[in-house]
């Protein structure tokens, strides 16, 4: 009888190194770099937003592995990971979160984790939070959502929708311009964001995103404060600004009804002081944090400007390590 070959374990902690990780039903990519890890140091961890990818973050990336290790990884049906055996018509936050818990945990990936969160991010990470409270030691939110963003997850809008209509809202927003990435990874951005297979899992997670804030809401993060002394730090982007660009833009081509325009400039009215607060309400998660304002950046501000998150990232990581 012959003895089948085992495949040595992966030590992720040294080296620059991907590989495809089993979570059970199919397989994820994961990806590591930046500085050799030493014991009981932390890893910096990527929770990117909704159909959103991990290419948007190689500028961030870039300021970061000089100082700190970096883990990125596709969710599932994203980039090179694949698809689930029977790709659900729905994905919420949860999903999210206990499949990042998988991944890590079959590829041996230990614990202290500091998470870096976008977006939707925002929600997928209190979820692995929720999973992990003892192994996260810090985070950082880049314009993320909570489960009190769009007055709890009441999104999209119609009229909202109306009004934007069928508007490039890269160009209307002015990230084709702002963006800091080069022309190649621009353009692999680009490539995936246009992918028909990116596109379903998009529309899947977009799906799921409605139910996922009564779901958060429930566990009661801000009031039981869960972080403790962790560091967080909680960068708000300047969103009015995008959404009054797609009011605009949508105006001039014609968009919505006069009662659809009215109703979006209503939602416009007092969205600034919103968005602050539900910014702000994050820091409870902790006793210890910080708010800054990217007030020249949109929504995407990995890409506009990677420097200040990763300047965000350096304060977290300096506070824990």
């Amino acid at each position: 009888m012959t003895s089948q070959a085992v495949q040595p374990a992966i030590d992720w902690d040294i080296g620059d190194k991907s590989s495809m990780v089993s979570i059970g039903t199919h397989k994820l990519y994961l990806s590591v770099s930046g500085p050799d890890r030493k014991s009981g140091q932390p890893i910096i961890v990527l929770m990117q937003g909704l159909g959103s990818i991990i290419d948007e973050w190689v500028a961030v990336r870039r300021l970061v592995i000089p100082f700190a290790r970096w883990l990125n990884y596709d969710r599932s049906g994203m980039g090179r990971s694949e698809n689930p055996p029977e790709p659900p018509e729905a994905i919420g936050a949860v999903s999210v979160a206990t499949e990042l818990d998988m991944l890590l945990k079959n590829a041996g990936v230990a614990p202290p984790y500091i998470v870096v969160c976008h977006s939707w991010g925002g929600i997928t990470s209190r979820e692995f939070l929720h999973l992990r409270p003892k192994d996260i030691v810090g985070m950082v939110f880049v314009d993320a959502n909570t489960e009190n963003t769009f007055d709890g997850g009441k999104w999209p809008l119609p009229y909202i929708n109306a009004v934007v209509g069928d508007q490039n809202l890269i160009e209307t927003t002015g990230l084709a311009a702002a963006h800091k990435l080069s022309k190649e990874e621009w353009a692999g951005w680009e490539k995936e964001q246009n992918d028909p297979r990116h596109q379903i899992t998009e529309l899947a997670e977009s799906r799921g995103y409605p139910g996922d804030s009564p779901v958060l809401a429930a566990k009661k993060q801000f009031e039981r404060q869960p972080l403790g002394g962790h560091p967080i730090s909680v960068i708000r982007a300047n969103t009015p600004r995008d959404f009054q660009l797609m009011y605009d833009a949508g105006v001039a081509a014609g968009n919505g009804t006069e009662e659809e325009r009215a109703l979006y400039r209503e939602y416009l009215s007092n969205w600034d002081e919103k968005d602050h607060r539900w910014q702000e309400e994050i820091l409870r998660l902790s006793n210890f944090g910080k708010l800054v304002h990217a007030a020249h950046s949109g929504h995407n501000v990995q890409m506009v400007d990677p420097e200040l998150v990763a300047e965000e990232i350096k304060w977290v990581w300096d506070h824990v390590v």
